[in-house]
């Protein structure tokens, strides 16, 4: 019986592994972990895009980013913004960013702005930067904004409108590539 049970927990581990050495999106109920960096918030990997913040005002924040700037939602009205959502210890966030600076590096930055929003601190961001490279504006430390957003899966792609309204959310997700261009396109028709 224990050998069973040992062989039977063995080949669910390799699976686990499998998806996430992978980057897949494993269900949220197959693979939690907690984040003890990050009280209240648990990794979770999904493949969802619904929200309930689709197509209501996007919940307003002011922060300051890494590269000494203060950003404020309510000020960006009349631009495409585009939010990630992330933290170092994801490594679908961090498997996405090569797809996410080539989709940002396509847009002119008068119109459409990208801000990524961590969990982890200035400091902690500021030496990640230093091994990958990830061209959004980097806010900081957000753990509030977050909770504002009600995540509770990593990464989150969201883009707001013009008007403030947010017009598409993903959560994780190989076809990121192609659905956020999409909605940033069809957000800049609405300009």
């Amino acid at each position: 019986m224990k050998k069973y049970f040992l062989i039977s927990l063995i080949s669910i581990m390799a699976n686990t592994a499998g998806y996430l050495s992978a980057g897949a999106a494993v269900p949220s109920f197959n693979k939690v972990k907690s984040q003890p960096e990050y009280p209240g918030f648990r990794e979770t990997y999904a493949d969802q895009n619904d929200s309930g913040l689709l197509n209501k005002p996007a919940p307003a924040f002011e922060l300051w980013g890494l590269n000494g700037q203060f950003y404020s939602l309510k000020d960006l009205r009349g631009k495409i913004v585009v939010l990630n959502f992330w933290f170092i210890a994801c490594k679908p966030c961090v498997n996405e960013m090569p797809v996410l600076n080539s989709i940002k590096n396509k847009y002119d930055p008068a119109k459409v702005i990208f801000l990524a929003l961590s969990l982890d601190s200035k400091n902690a961001v500021n030496t990640f930067l230093q091994q990958h490279q990830f061209n959004y504006i980097q806010l900081p430390g957000v753990v509030a904004v977050h909770k504002k957003y009600h995540l509770n899966a990593y990464p989150v792609s969201i883009v707001i409108d013009a008007r403030g309204i947010v017009s598409f959310v993903q959560t994780g997700g190989p076809d990121i590539g192609t659905n956020l261009p999409a909605a940033i396109n069809a957000a800049l028709k609405g300009v």
